[in-house]
Formats: C-alpha cells, structure tokens, sequence
C-alpha cells in the first residue's frame, strides 16, 4: 500500500484552509486598518492648516500685509521646509514664504509644482485670498506616505511570518499523523498475513489517532480471542464429530454386509442414532453462531422470570426426582423485577443449566433455583450440592466442546454453558461461577430495564 502523501494529509490540508481563510481576512482588515489611518491623518493634516490659516487671518486684520509677512517669514524660519509651506502673494509676485509660484486653484488642492521641490514631493494645501494677497498654507504629505507603508508592510510581514508558521506546523502535525497512519497500515497488513499477536503503539498524547488505536487494539483482541476459539472449536469438532462418523460408517457397512433383515435393521437404527447426535451437536453449534452474530431484537419483550422458573419447577420437578434428586425452588411468587429479552433463549439458558446440574451434580443432591434483584436488575440462580467446578476451570467451561471428562466418550458434547455463555452476552448478563459450599452455583445478573443494548 502506498505511503501516506503528507501534503495531502487533513491536518495539512485543515492548515491550507485556515491559511486562505486567514490572509482574506488580514487583507480585508488590514486594508480598513490601512484607509482608517490615512483618513485620520489627513483630518489631522487639514485641521494643522486650518488653524494656520486662521493665524493668518488674524494677522492680517491686526497689521495688514506687513504683519502677514512677518508672521510668514517667522513660521518658515522656525519650522521645516520639508514639512510645512506657507507663501504670500500679490498679483502673481511673492512677497514671503518659501512657495516659488502661486497656485492657479483656490481652497483645497495638492502644491504640485509651485514649491519647486522633487516630483515625488507632495503638499496638501490650501488657498484663500485676504484683502488684495493671497496666502498659501501646505503641509508635506510624505510622513502620511511613510505611516501608511511602515503600516503595509508590517502587515505583510506579520502575514508572511503567520503563514510560514501555520504551514510549518500544518506539516509537522500532518507528518505526525501520517506517521502514525503508517503504523496502522503496516500492523494491520501483518495483521492480514496471519501475525494475530501484533498490536498499536499507543503514544501519551491522546490524540484522535490513539483513540482509534486504542479501538482497533481492543478489535484486534477480540478477533484474536475469535481466532483462538476458532481453531481450538475447529479442532473440537474434528474429535468430537470423528468417533460417531467413524462409527455410524462401519454400522452402515455392516448393515450392508448383513444378510439377515432383522440384525441389517438393528445397525441402521444405531447408525441412525449417531447421525441423529451429529445433527443435535451441528444445530447447537449454529444457534450459539446466530444468538453471538445476530443483533435482531424483533423478539424481546418485557417478561416475568419468576414466571418462567415456576414453569420450569413443573416440568423438571418430576425429571430430576426420577433422577434421585431434589428441585428446590422458594420464594417463587409473583413477579419480581422484570427481564426485557428473548424469552424462549432465556428459558433454553435456564434449561441447560438445570439439565448441567442435575447431569453432573449426582444422586441424593439437591437443585435450587431462585430469582432476585440487584441494582435495578433481575437476578437468575442455579446452584447444586454436588461436585462443583475447581476456580482455576470456571472460566474454561464456557469455551465449547469443553468439559471437565475429557474422554471422549462421555455424553454430552461440551456445548451447554457455551450455550449460555452466549445467551447472557446476548442479553448483556452476567455469569458467575462460584462455590455453593458443597457445589456449584451459577448466577445470572441482567441489566436494569432501562438500559439500552443492541
């Protein structure tokens, strides 16, 4: 499988986003950032000549156009010529000021040429005529020019050294993703060539991707646990099943080999009974298949498990007395705290596991069934007074084809508490093992009502 391209990684591709999103909307502030500058420097600029117009105003109604002249030689010679331009006029001929030519436009207008200085020179001015003169007061917009860049290319400054920085990291942080993507992809395509023992390094960041790790280390344990199980129930079947194949085939050829009717007859019902056992042990594998594949809960409904055990009590209880045993089951009156399930898989759940004990708990022993309630919960008991099963093997029942006669010749094929195991899985139950002091007792705990489960 190819490498992951970095460059084509979300987190890159998310900072490329937010790259484009951002220098928009640097240019659009800084460029009102930018007009807002200049128009409050202008203002700024037009209230400096107004108010020296209004000084010259005054001068000329104080002393006329002497005291004009003198108010202009004095402002040229205390501020600077770059900055500042006053000029005084009679009939075109200057009489003061450092204005060289007498501007042809009256009020607002920019000093062009009439000051003498470099094209690139520019002066905001303005105009008015008193009494027989015309005086002229311009101020140099080149500190306007100088802001307004100093502003621009701070801008483009911050936005280079901005976009630089989200690309440098929009990198990093993709090539650490696609890093750990890589991971993935190598694990998993061990995975696919057999390698079930392989997990995810989960790193200490947290992030998303070890989240996902976690998620597919827990996957790769249950296909793992699946895989086990499998094989060992591969291997199960391929015992169990051998010894009545082998046998229902040497009573069909013997069958075909025997001349008389009668004894012919005999070894095809006994051949017949072996594929009978077969069958039951073929369409109890398939139904601990479907209840553990199948997430239909088009048949659960809220039901009575105290209602189920009293049906069961009738009809185990002659059984299991037949069997030198005793069914004890108290308190089993009204209706208790409800189940929300399958019923029939239920009551096949209890019927397995009363069957177990009274096949394995002995004569002279006596069976309890009960039924309870914990935190909201149903809560299913089956206990005996026989045998028991050892703790280090509690765990080991549940597996199929597993029993504790390890003989293959022993009845049962090892499927019962595989049965449960997957019927309380179904249901989101628990089951528990333990000692019954003497025997073993099997508890059912099922969820509250309001607990939802697929």
């Amino acid at each position: 499988m190819p490498r992951v391209n970095i460059l084509s990684g979300a987190a890159f591709r998310s900072a490329l986003l937010f790259l484009i999103v951002f220098v928009f909307v640097l240019g659009v502030a800084g460029y009102a950032i930018l007009k807002a500058t200049q128009a409050s420097m202008a203002d700024q600029t037009r209230t400096t000549i107004t108010e020296d117009v209004e000084l010259l105003r005054d001068a000329n109604v104080t002393g006329g156009e002497k005291e004009l002249i003198r108010f202009i030689h004095d402002s040229v010679a205390t501020r600077s010529d770059k900055q500042y331009a006053f000029g005084l006029f009679h009939a075109g001929k200057r009489l003061a000021g450092n204005i060289e030519i007498e501007p042809k436009f009256r009020g607002w207008g920019l000093l062009d040429h009439e000051l003498g200085q470099a094209d690139d020179v520019r002066f905001l001015g303005f105009v008015e005529a008193l009494d027989d003169n015309t005086v002229v007061v311009g101020r140099s917009e080149t500190f306007m020019a100088a802001i307004s860049d100093s502003i621009r290319n701070a801008l483009i400054l911050a936005g280079c050294v901005i976009c630089a920085s989200v690309l440098i990291i929009g990198y990093v942080i993709s090539r650490g993703v696609s890093s750990k993507l890589d991971v993935i992809d190598t694990t998993l395509g061990q995975v696919s060539r057999g390698n079930s023992d392989i997990r995810l390094p989960v790193g200490r960041s947290n992030d998303q991707i070890d989240h996902v790790s976690r998620q597919i280390n827990a996957h790769l344990d249950r296909l793992s646990e699946f895989m086990t199980g499998m094989r060992n129930t591969v291997v199960a079947i391929a015992h169990d099943l051998k010894s009545p194949l082998n046998r229902a085939y040497i009573m069909l050829q013997q069958a075909a080999d025997e001349r008389e009717p009668e004894a012919a007859a005999a070894m095809l019902e006994r051949a017949q009974g072996e594929m009978d056992t077969l069958r039951g042990v073929l369409d109890t594998i398939l139904r601990i298949t479907r209840i553990e594949t199948s997430d239909d809960n088009s048949n659960f409904v809220a039901f009575s498990p105290t209602a189920l055990l009293r049906d069961l009590a009738q009809t185990f209880d002659p059984v299991i007395e037949g069997n030198g045993q005793t069914l004890h089951y108290p308190d089993l009156e009204g209706e208790g705290v409800p189940i929300f399930g399958d019923r029939k898989m239920v009551e096949q759940m209890l019927v397995n596991l009363i069957e177990n004990a009274s096949r394995h708990a002995g004569k002279g022993t006596v069976i309890e069934m009960a039924v309870g309630a914990n935190d909201g919960g149903a809560v299913v008991t089956i206990a005996d007074t026989g045998p028991g099963i050892p703790p280090a093997l509690r765990e080991e029942v549940f597996r199929p084809f597993r029993r504790l006669n390890d003989e293959r010749g022993a009845p049962g094929a090892g499927l019962g508490l595989a049965l449960v195991k997957a019927v309380a899985t179904r249901h989101h139950a628990r089951v528990e093992l333990s000692d019954n002091n003497p025997g073993l007792k099997v508890t059912l705990s099922f969820p509250p009502m309001r607990a939802p489960f697929a």
